[in-house]
């Protein structure tokens, strides 16, 4: 493989991404296009496998399942090693930027709260604080028809707490879409190998939505 010029008289690309955008690129694709066909085609297999009566296609089906299963585990794999590289801005940094960024992008205002100390957590726990509000971002902007959205990442007496609120139309309207029904059971899985708790219910108004994530700083086994 031909060695990469960085050296004296070298000029990079003005059109060529440093490095952190690119993990940022490869980190996007996974988790937002490859994560959901992947879960969307273990979803569909194994409801054919439910529902034959023949013993081969239940074999051949079985065998799919183990499969995509694994090929989701190296997913989530990449993305912590992805998210494990030292260099690069730190987790209240990217929310900062991705709150900023869903500003300029969205007609929907936006308050938050997060907390510098989630800077010190693991790198798994601050992948999956990440992507929850990545996601909720993203849901909010596209199915909600919200004026107003909260951002709220804190640790209190030992646990995790990240709550996204909307004044929307709710989510039996809004997020009845087969997208948002996978990213839900990736993040609740995502949540449940953190010892946690993941939900979507409506607001205590009974308008928009509220997303909930919390987990405890240290694993139960751990203690």
């Amino acid at each position: 493989m031909k060695a990469i010029a960085t050296g004296p008289g070298y000029d990079q690309p003005s059109h060529q991404l440093d490095w952190g955008q690119q993990r940022d690129n490869i980190a996007s694709v996974v988790h937002d296009e490859i994560c959901p066909i992947l879960n969307f085609l273990l979803h569909d297999i194994y409801w054919i496998e439910k529902n034959t009566e023949n013993n081969a296609i239940k074999t051949r089906a079985n065998h799919c399942i183990d499969e995509l299963t694994k090929a989701m585990s190296k997913c989530r794999n990449v993305l912590l090693n992805l998210q494990s590289h030292g260099e690069g801005p730190s987790l209240y940094e990217c929310l900062e930027y991705t709150i900023d960024n869903f500003k300029k992008n969205s007609e929907i205002s936006v308050s938050s709260e997060i907390d510098p100390d989630i800077n010190q957590l693991e790198v798994h726990q601050q992948l999956v604080i990440f992507r929850s509000i990545q996601e909720a971002l993203s849901n909010v902007k596209k199915h909600s028809h919200a004026k107003h959205v909260s951002v709220k990442a804190k640790i209190m007496l030992g646990h995790v707490h990240v709550v996204v609120l909307d004044d929307g139309i709710g989510m039996e309207q809004a997020h009845a879409t087969p997208s948002f029904c996978l990213g839900l059971k990736f993040q609740k899985q995502q949540s449940k190998e953190l010892g946690g708790h993941f939900s979507v219910q409506k607001n205590s108004n009974g308008k928009g939505t509220k997303i909930h994530l919390t987990f405890p700083l240290y694993p139960v086994d751990s203690l």
